[in-house]
């Protein structure tokens, strides 16, 4: 099937959030859907705040299939499904839902995959192993939440968690016997092997070497040779946090990379099946 060839029986999905016109998760998942020969298309919809119950209704109303959720909704679609379908146990331990999907009988249920994406995302790219490994965690949002908890349910021995705002951090924590807040940023960046930057700091919407770019989530100079650093970040896809790492010596995992791996995550949960992480890399560069 080719771009234009749609019918009644295509199935529709669509990532929701505000903004969303910068997303490359349309390009992603229909180049999966063009390479299985699956007759879906994915498009962008710009849902503001107050209106995202409505656009949760549309999926039953209009049989949408699936929906990526983005900022800032993820809280309020956990919210939202926990009330009128099903959520799994990762939504309701960290009350962030990315993934939506319309039942057979008209419900719908939500998961999340940012975490374990970013898990898969590290083990891929690098020789890290989650299991028994300790983190530290930049950032006490939605992703993070998400990410915390998979680094948990894969085996690490350890999370630290660090965020402006340390009582965000503890709601975080409090909800795992081997997770604690920062109290001393720079023995527990010594202490870790795997640093991961959920937070916006150093987005570059133009990914031009300035402005933002410049910024880094932690001082890098903390930074060691024997440590892995992903960045949720994936504009700019080298941040001034993964240049640093880099020179460093560490392993380095970009943003983007974590974002091919959620995104896999989501056509398990909707189809069954995923598609080729390196052809959604590639269809996202070619996109940018």
């Amino acid at each position: 099937m080719t771009n234009n060839q749609f019918n009644s029986s295509t199935r529709l999905a669509a990532i929701i959030g505000n903004p969303v016109a910068q997303s490359l998760s349309p390009a992603i998942h229909n180049a999966v859907f063009r390479a299985l020969k699956i007759d879906w298309v994915y498009l962008a919809f710009l849902v503001e705040s107050g209106k995202v119950r409505g656009a949760l209704d549309a999926m039953s109303v209009l049989g949408i299939a699936g929906y990526s959720v983005t900022m800032p909704h993820k809280n309020e679609v956990a919210k939202i499904v926990s009330e009128i379908g099903e959520v799994d146990e990762v939504v309701r331990l960290t009350n962030a839902a990315n993934t939506v999907m319309l039942q057979g009988d008209g419900r719908i249920c939500a998961t999340n995959t940012d975490g374990q994406g970013a898990c898969n995302a590290i083990e891929a790219m690098t020789s890290q192993k989650i299991a028994k490994c300790r983190a530290f965690v930049v950032g006490a949002g939605g992703t993070a939440a998400a990410v915390v908890y998979s680094l948990i349910k894969n085996g690490a021995t350890e999370v630290v968690i660090s965020n402006r705002t340390p009582k965000n951090a503890e709601q975080i924590a409090q909800n795992y016997d081997n997770c604690r807040v920062s109290r001393d940023i720079e023995a527990d960046i010594a202490s870790v092997n795997l640093i991961i930057n959920t937070t916006p700091v150093g987005f570059s919407p133009e990914a031009a070497t300035r402005g933002s770019e410049a910024q880094s989530p932690i001082d890098v100079a903390l930074i060691g040779s024997t440590q892995t650093v992903l960045d949720a970040v994936y504009r700019p896809l080298e941040t001034n946090l993964l240049r640093a790492a880099k020179n460093a010596g560490a392993q380095t995992v970009d943003g983007l990379e974590m974002l091919v791996h959620q995104a896999a995550l989501q056509q398990q949960f909707w189809l069954g099946q995923s598609g080729d992480t390196s052809l959604m890399r590639s269809a996202a560069l070619n996109n940018r």
